[in-house]
């Protein structure tokens, strides 16, 4: 991940395109089809409205004009968040790309007064498992939301 600097910022409505495309894409490489199984993918369509407008937010990490990353906050209560849509080109993975991401994350999450982030997952995506592990998530399946999904998280935040 040599090159230009990488930026983590707000989506905006031109980033739309690059993200529908980019969690189409994770989610292949999975076996999962963009649509199936989760009503969160139809909202991406419509962003930055349909995070901002419910009381969440939605973020991109872009090196120049490739897109690496995508990662959202949506209230699911006025003390829990739910992270949502975090994904990363397979060459981003491992950098700190994924990391700073979460960071960005938690801290506006408290921001807005949240004390637990939750998240979903499926068991296929090892590799953010362990991420989302290390960074001090604990499995528990009462939060599992989506019906791809497999597994369930929470931190206190």
């Amino acid at each position: 991940m040599s090159g230009s600097r990488i930026e983590v910022r707000a989506v905006t409505a031109s980033d739309v395109p690059e993200v529908v495309k980019l969690v189409a894409d994770v989610l292949a490489e999975f076996g999962l089809a963009f649509g199936q199984g989760s009503q969160t993918d139809n909202e991406l369509h419509e962003l930055p409205a349909s995070y901002a407008e419910r009381g969440g937010a939605f973020w991109v990490a872009y090196r120049g004009s490739e897109l690496l990353g995508t990662c959202g906050v949506f209230p699911l209560s006025s003390t829990m968040f739910e992270l949502r849509k975090m994904y990363l080109r397979p060459a981003s993975r491992g950098t700190g790309i994924g990391k700073r991401m979460l960071e960005t994350a938690i801290e506006w999450a408290r921001t807005q007064k949240a004390s637990k982030m939750v998240l979903d997952t499926t068991h296929e995506m090892t590799r953010a498992i362990a991420f989302y592990e290390s960074h001090g998530f604990v499995r528990d399946d009462a939060h599992i939301r989506g019906a791809r999904c497999s597994r369930g998280y929470v931190r206190d935040l």
